[in-house]
């Protein structure tokens, strides 16, 4: 014991904390990597933001208080806004994951304080940092910068305050915990369930026996009367219009469950099935389309050279901190009072909530997921902290140095399973803000000078929504207006207008979304052409637009790239040059340009073919796509048509290609003119390659698949990058 004791003292000396928290930042960097780049998460954002766009910001609190009855909307409210005054994306999610980053390192403080054990604060760390997921709806780091965890932050404090009253007797230490939980609790009344915690860490930490513990409680939390009828108060005074105040305790069961449904996601890759949607969407290995946890796993191991070196330094760091922790953990009685507090602060965030019958209906069909799932993290962490280190100091130095090495390993290998699902997620949001990086361009360039006052602008790119957030129709003019000072109407498409009777202007993002750089095309509406062969196009038989000139800008004029487009004298290619101002700028004239067909590519990579002559369109009962490295994926229920044109006079043999995914076995027949005796495809797999071989005379033909039996469901069938492709003329 004393050999252990005196290994885990030369470990926390300075050099050694100092490798430690060297070890953490690079634990944090890895973790937290193009966190910045990151978009908007959920509408929330874009209303906070458009509130303070227009400046009615106070009003905007002040009809949230009202509406719900709950005071804390003006704080909450108010602290949101903050980041939405910096006209930065970047700068907003950095502040945001400050704030994220400074209640992990509160938290480990406090933990390694009260236990008097420094392992036990850099356990916690590594744990929070290394199986982080970056996954729950209306994410902290995104939608709400500044607001929850400044409350977590308070309760910190107040914690910290409590014990430090305990040590030292000093009546300020209860002024200040008093404060801290009168501001936690206005930022979100859900804190209020903390109570039991704080109370507990009184009783813990307070000298004497049982009655002098108790009598410790009552100033420590003098507050709450003051809190309960500030709140009460105004609740009376502004009666709830909001249907997450209404109350539903008839089914102590349906209470239960519904707290533990939205607090198991915050366990290792507790939210996974949430996470698939990402992961399709932006894989970063897979070859098929991941419809389980277990085939995810096999797609990992079975694509191991794939691995991002960063996933594999962030399982490296964690699982090594892991290791580093458990072998100098040293025997430490943990009350059992400890124990269930910690069990408690898994599931307390959400026991407010799951009193509404708004969050309880969600959470019993599944969806379960909240902001509340990240508090709920941080006691898992610090729960599984404890369980490590009180496992491994029961233990001599051999066998706990075998079980610290098993137990980082695992904890090594999550984080890696964690890094690449984040990798996805983190992807999305990326991808996400590409929509607001081609507004903030087209602001900051001269493209938008020549724009004349109440011009529409077709930008189809801004409305395409990539991850869960909702653009309204009014909020891109809006943008417009205070970023650029133009009055223009921003919409998808063309709608009703005349460009020879309106100036209408096309605007294009070139880049990827995912690219670093972007690029975009500003075009005048000079006309209409055919509708683009398009198979997974929202309206596919709509009229293409058609330029007389397109400017390109860019964002990035030190690299060198080439821009492929096509008119009226087919393709074309023109290099990317660099005009005035910051950035680069290429005027490209033609006769008909088609906005739509121009795409920029590295240097020297053109490679440009002739329009197919058979094209494949999806049509009713398919869903719209949903795109993703392994291919765009559009699913079907019971029944849905696929759509086949001929534009030539010949007869085409055609292969049909894709790959059908189905998260339960079908059988789906395949009927239509082309197919006149039927045929059935069995998909008993996750993922199976089709390929049908067909005759395809000139016209429009219809291919009709039914899933059987049918179910009614929605996903019954899935088909990844369908293609036609033409084999040869038939005789």
């Amino acid at each position: 014991m004393a050999g252990s004791r005196q290994a885990m003292n030369n470990a926390m000396r300075p050099p050694g904390r100092f490798l430690a928290g060297l070890a953490l930042c690079a634990l944090a960097v890895l973790a937290f990597w193009d966190v910045p780049r990151s978009g908007p998460t959920a509408s929330d954002d874009l209303t906070y933001e458009r509130a303070v766009l227009d400046g009615r910001i106070g009003v905007f609190s002040a009809e949230l208080a009202a509406g719900s009855g709950r005071f804390h909307h003006y704080l909450h409210v108010g602290l949101t806004s903050l980041a939405y005054r910096m006209d930065s994306p970047a700068l907003r999610r950095s502040v945001a994951l400050a704030g994220f980053l400074g209640v992990i390192i509160a938290l480990a403080a406090l933990a390694a304080r009260l236990s008097r054990r420094p392992e036990l604060g850099l356990l916690v760390a590594t744990l929070a940092l290394g199986l982080y997921q970056d996954n729950w709806h209306h994410n902290i780091l995104t939608a709400y910068p500044l607001v929850f965890d400044s409350g977590m932050l308070c309760l910190l404090l107040a914690g910290y305050a409590l014990a430090r009253r305990a040590e030292t007797g000093r009546t300020g230490w209860l002024v200040v915990a008093n404060l801290a939980l009168f501001l936690a609790f206005c930022h979100f009344e859900a804190f209020v369930a903390y109570v039991p915690i704080l109370a507990g860490l009184v009783w813990l930490t307070a000298r004497g026996g049982a009655r002098e513990r108790l009598r410790a409680m009552l100033p420590a939390f003098a507050v709450l009367p003051a809190y309960a009828a500030v709140y009460l108060g105004y609740r009376l005074a502004h009666p709830s219009q909001y249907a997450g105040n209404a109350l539903d305790l008839t089914s102590p069961a349906a209470i239960l469950k519904t707290a533990w449904a939205y607090s198991r996601p915050a366990l290792p890759l507790g939210g996974f099935a949430f996470n698939l949607e990402y992961v399709n969407r932006f894989p970063q290995f897979a070859k098929a389309y991941v419809l389980s946890f277990g085939q995810y796993l096999s797609e990992l191991a079975a694509n191991l050279s794939l691995l991002a070196p960063a996933w594999v330094a962030l399982g490296l760091l964690a699982g090594g901190l892991t290791y580093h922790c458990l072998d100098r953990a040293v025997r430490a009685r943990v009350p059992w009072l400890t124990w269930l507090l910690c069990a408690f602060a898994v599931v307390c965030p959400n026991a407010l909530i799951a009193l509404s019958p708004k969050y309880q209906e969600p959470a019993a069909s599944g969806l379960a997921w909240y902001v509340t799932t990240t508090f709920s993290f941080y006691a898992v962490a610090v729960l599984l902290a404890l369980g490590g280190l009180a496992l491994a100091g029961r233990l001599p130095a051999g066998p706990r140095r075998v079980l610290a090495a098993g137990l980082g390993l695992v904890v090594g290998l999550a984080a890696l399973v964690n890094a690449s699902v984040n990798a996805s997620v983190r992807d999305s949001k990326i991808a996400a803000g590409a929509r607001w990086r081609v507004a903030a361009l087209a602001c900051q360039s001269r493209l938008i000078a020549g724009l004349p006052e109440g011009a529409r602008l077709v930008a189809p790119d801004l409305f395409t929504a990539v991850n869960t957030e909702l653009v309204g129709p009014d909020y891109w003019p809006a943008y417009f207006r205070a970023h650029a000072g133009r009055g223009l109407t921003v919409a998808s498409g063309l709608g009703g207008a005349d460009p020879e009777q309106t100036p209408v202007y096309v605007l294009r993002r070139l880049s990827g979304l995912l690219d670093r750089d972007t690029a975009l095309v500003l075009a005048r509406v000079t006309g209409l052409g055919p509708a683009p062969a398009d198979p997974y196009a929202a309206a596919p038989d709509a009229p293409a637009l058609l330029a007389g000139q397109a400017v390109v800008a860019m964002d990035a004029a030190n690299r060198f790239y080439d821009l492929v487009f096509r008119d009226a004298s087919g393709w074309r290619i023109a290099p990317l040059t660099v005009g005035g101002g910051p950035f680069s700028r290429t005027d490209i004239k033609g006769d008909g340009l088609l906005p739509a067909s121009m795409a920029r590519l590295a240097a020297h990579s053109l490679a440009t073919g002739e329009a197919a002559p058979v094209v494949l369109r999806f049509g009713p009962g398919f869903s719209a796509p949903e795109r993703s490295v392994t291919g765009d994926v559009v699913w079907a229920g019971d029944t849905a048509e696929l759509a086949l044109v001929n534009n030539t006079s010949a007869v085409f043999r055609v292969t049909l290609a894709a790959t059908a995914a189905a998260p339960a076995p079908v059988t789906v027949a395949l009927g239509g003119a082309l197919m006149p005796d039927g045929a059935t495809i069995e998909c008993s797999a996750l993922v199976t390659p089709l390929s049908l071989s067909l005759t395809l005379p000139p016209g429009r033909h219809v291919l009709i698949l039914r899933a059987l039996p049918p179910t009614g469901a929605k996903k019954r069938l899935g088909l990844i990058d369908a293609r036609c492709v033409p084999q040869a003329p038939a005789p």
